[in-house]
């Protein structure tokens, strides 16, 4: 039996990432230094951890989750205080300051490299297809990179070493190919003592381990690298999290966290063509279809509780666009739940007519644009197609206008269609059950530059979900009114012990409140709170956005008329209407 293979975000924890924007990947036969052996070749072992063994323990940590710096925003939520800065004074001395020392000082130290999160030898097979996901897709004939990097792995020549007799990894059958890679993580787990999060930065670049000031580094930028250390680990951590079905807790032990818990809008870190940063685009319970592609007919997934299930196909995915390097993001909830911007731009393209995928193009000023598929066009409770226009997008979702990241711009529906094998469940009430022979809720973003090649969104969707895990993403500032005198609308989701008021409210004025794990985002049970009351419009969460947000919009000339001149045979939602 091949390794388990998963296919689906679980829930993910709060945890802390490095102060730089999150990096779109090079291809995957460069994710690993072209130049510099990830690792030194090692002799095969005598017995191998099984790779087809399912996980019994959950995975824990003994980390302390820090405190988020508290956003500048313009009217700060009365209910919190934020510190006044103080200042002390000193006194000059008599003496005079020693010489310069004649060479610069070392930096000081960088955060430790280790993250402490115990796996146990169970979830093996989870480790190996994690790293196959990051380092090719899973395409174990993956055939010798400029590097000499090659197979599901990417191991090169020199760390290979003609093991199991095949001169080059990708000559090799699957099941060598995960001997071989099994073999390198049981010696780096007994090296770490199980400590998963040092398997990515072995495989990346080994000194960080010795050295952690190599952590916020791009190790060899000319081989097509553009993560650091940090944020390769922190990606390949939620991968790793999302394959296994289990979240990755780190428990609230300092002072609370008022920035994730107050509503305020998201800051994004830099974001560029070249490592675009994105906020997660969906407000309460989802989950994230992986591309994950191996040479497996069915793919098995995890489901909710971590346990084996049968996933899709190889050619549902491959149908979905999730086995290219630039695949779309795809997140599933329910009908109805608040799709939210990803970026600050500019609304391009909106295309709202029966029958077709509904979908909104956001364009921001470096001429990247997210392409948004699959919003509702149903009644609530019904498949009928007649949504009244705000139960399908918020009044943001105007050609034209300016909007900001985290601000709900439209409903998630079933409207993109999407092979029947990929779908999740997502923690729902009783009430909510998907059809099998229908196309499940989600929405799908695709990336794409101003040249029209695409992105990968699947990237920086993780990056954002494992940034934002647990954070009250909406308030005042959320969405404008579209309309007056509807008729409300409640959407129910749960929390795990459906203890907790946890819902949307589509008020009568086209506004979303939103309370419990409504409130939140990837909500768990780690997150230890969930508010019980609501937030939104009219309700709680900052009164504005954020100082940024005085600034306009505006895309240059030359962006507007590479849009209007784009193939939209080719490249749909791009041509502005």
């Amino acid at each position: 039996m091949r390794p388990l293979v998963g296919a689906l975000v679980g829930a993910l924890a709060v945890t802390s990432v490095p102060s730089v924007g999150s990096a779109t990947p090079a291809p995957p036969t460069t994710d690993a230094p072209a130049t510099t052996p990830p690792r030194a070749p090692t002799t095969p072992p005598t017995t191998v951890a099984p790779t087809t063994t399912q996980p019994t323990a959950p995975t824990t940590t003994t980390t302390t989750q820090p405190v988020a710096t508290i956003p500048t925003v313009l009217v700060p939520p009365p209910s919190v205080t934020v510190p006044a800065a103080t200042t002390t004074t000193t006194t000059t001395p008599a003496t005079p300051p020693a010489p310069a020392p004649a060479s610069t000082p070392e930096p000081g130290p960088a955060a430790p490299t280790a993250r402490n999160i115990t796996v146990y030898p169970e979830q093996m097979q989870h480790i190996l297809a994690t790293i196959r996901y990051l380092e090719s897709r899973g395409i174990y004939t993956l055939p010798p990179n400029r590097g000499n990097a090659s197979g599901a792995y990417q191991f090169i020549g020199s760390t290979w070493n003609n093991y199991g007799g095949y001169a080059h990894a990708y000559l090799a059958p699957p099941h060598i190919q995960d001997e071989r890679a099994a073999s390198d993580v049981n010696k780096f787990l007994a090296q770490f003592g199980n400590d998963v999060s040092m398997i990515p930065v072995m495989w990346y670049l080994p000194a960080a381990a010795r050295n952690p000031a190599l952590m916020d580094v791009v190790p060899l930028p000319s081989a097509g690298n553009v993560l650091t250390i940090r944020e390769y680990q922190t990606r390949w951590l939620g991968v790793f999290a999302s394959i296994s079905g289990k979240p990755i807790p780190l428990p609230q032990t300092g002072p609370v966290d008022l920035s994730a818990l107050a509503g305020f809008a998201p800051e994004v870190p830099l974001s560029s063509v070249e490592a675009p940063a994105i906020s997660y685009p969906v407000l309460g319970p989802s989950r994230v279809a992986i591309p994950e592609c191996d040479d497996a007919v069915q793919i098995e997934v995890a489901d909710n509780d971590g346990d084996a299930t049968d996933g899709p196909t190889r050619a549902d995915n491959e149908a979905a666009g999730l086995c290219t390097p630039q695949a779309p993001g795809i997140v599933f909830g329910v009908k109805l739940q608040p799709v939210l911007a990803v970026a600050d731009g500019v609304v391009t393209d909106v295309r709202n007519v029966d029958g077709s995928a509904i979908t909104v193009t956001v364009t921001d000023p470096n001429g990247t644009s997210y392409v948004y598929s699959g919003f509702n066009d149903d009644n609530p409770g019904t498949a009928d197609g007649q949504a009244p226009d705000h139960l399908r997008l918020s009044a943001l979702a105007a050609v034209g206008g300016e909007v900001r990241a985290g601000q709900v711009i439209g409903f998630m529906g079933d409207t993109d269609p999407l092979p029947l094998g990929v779908r999740a469940d997502v923690p729902t009430d009783a009430t909510v059950e998907i059809d099998p022979d229908a196309v499940a809720p989600h929405i799908r973003i695709t990336m794409v530059d101003i040249a029209g090649n695409p992105i990968d969104a699947f990237g920086p969707m993780i990056d954002a979900l494992f940034r934002q895990t647990c954070r009250v993403m909406i308030g005042q500032w959320s969405i404008p009114a579209n309309g007056s005198d509807h008729e409300p609308v409640t959407i129910e989701t749960t929390d795990d012990d459906d203890e907790i008021d946890s819902e949307w409210v589509i008020t009568a004025d086209g506004r979303v409140t939103a309370s419990g794990w409504g409130a939140l985002v990837n909500p768990t049970e780690s997150c230890g709170y969930a508010p019980d009351t609501a937030f939104g419009p009219g309700a709680g969460g900052a009164d504005m956005g954020l100082v940024h947000w005085l600034d306009p919009i505006v895309l240059p000339t030359d962006v507007w008329i590479v849009l209007a001149l784009q193939d939209e045979h080719t490249i749909p939602g791009l041509v502005s209407r």
